[in-house]
């Protein structure tokens, strides 16, 4: 977002009323200078309509800068109400990002308890695999032992029949025996190299899911602190619209009441012949002009206006004199 400036509003706001204030202080000047002249005596055409020319163009005048200050008033107000529903969401973005920051943390301590967890598993595995697969081959050995007494024992049962006979039973159970151990192991080592194959498909899983997750928590912190530059430029930005808010509206308020006195002193001087009557409503003009401060500072530093405010001073004085 652009970086809101003093400078920037400040010249906006003397660049839309300044120039229709000046015009107006003058016509006032103008007016002010006949009104000392003329003092209390008829006026004759010549000086009504030299009077009307200038009280309605400072009206006129007065109501365009009242306006002008009042749009760019108006127009601060929608820019600091959009600023503050911005900041109020990017508050808001903020919580959900530091929120799902802590989940994806959670997600990625638990992610790794899960891997240290199916390493266990594996290695656990891995090594009754290779049990089995020793006590395998044993019993393959023990098998192949039993086969070749067996035909050691039909042998001797064609030699030694009485012998031979006892010999080929004992034998064939323990052959049996054997071939049932050697099965079951078998089946053993089926089910061993499948839990092998998948605890290391879940290892395969979690080694590719962790750093994946580690890069989403890295983005996460970076949208993050882009998150929270933003929210602290809008808090800047926030305090700094106010100030020129105020700044402006004391300048509004002293347009609007100026503006509001010129306007009686138009009406006044509509159907004016003698300007005895309206000389409270003279006064009191001249008193609004003269109440500037330094908190309408942006109308009353001008030189033309301090100038004009200074003849108008004078002018006062020499009425006041009379």
């Amino acid at each position: 977002m652009t970086t809101l400036n003093y400078e920037s509003y400040e010249k906006k706001f003397k660049d839309v009323t300044l120039p229709h204030f000046v015009s107006g202080m003058s016509a006032i000047l103008s007016f002010a200078n006949s009104a000392a002249t003329l003092d209390t005596k008829d006026l004759e055409e010549a000086e009504c309509e030299k009077v009307k020319v200038d009280v309605e163009l400072a009206y006129e005048e007065m109501s365009r800068a009242e306006e002008e200050a009042k749009r760019m008033i108006d127009s601060v107000m929608a820019e600091a109400l959009q600023l503050t529903a911005d900041f109020d969401k990017g508050k808001m973005d903020r919580k959900d990002l530091e929120e799902n920051l802590w989940i994806k943390r959670d997600e990625l301590i638990t992610l790794e308890s899960h891997r240290y967890q199916v390493n266990d598993q594996l290695q656990a595995a891995r090594s009754s695999l290779q049990h089995t697969e020793n006590a395998l081959n044993a019993a393959e050995a023990r098998k192949g032992e039993k086969i070749t007494g067996r035909d050691m024992g039909i042998g001797l049962t064609l030699l030694v029949p009485c012998v031979g006979i006892p010999m080929t039973v004992d034998y064939n159970k323990e052959l049996n025996n054997t071939k049932r151990l050697v099965k079951m192991v078998e089946g053993e080592l089926h089910r061993l190299r499948a839990v092998v194959k998948e605890n290391e498909e879940e290892m395969n899983k979690c080694n590719r899911q962790i750093p994946e997750k580690s890069k989403e928590i890295e983005r996460l912190k970076e949208s993050l602190a882009r998150k929270e530059s933003e929210v602290e430029k809008m808090q800047q930005a926030c305090g700094v619209l106010a100030d020129i808010k105020c700044k402006l509206k004391y300048c509004y308020d002293y347009l609007y009441s100026l503006h509001g006195t010129v306007e009686v002193l138009y009406n006044s001087c509509e159907d004016v012949y003698n300007l005895g009557p309206i000389m409270p409503v003279i006064e009191q003009t001249f008193k609004t002009i003269q109440q500037q401060n330094s908190h309408n500072e942006l109308l009353a530093y001008d030189a033309k206006v301090q100038k004009m405010v200074k003849e108008l001073k004078v002018i006062q004085y020499r009425m006041n004199m009379k």
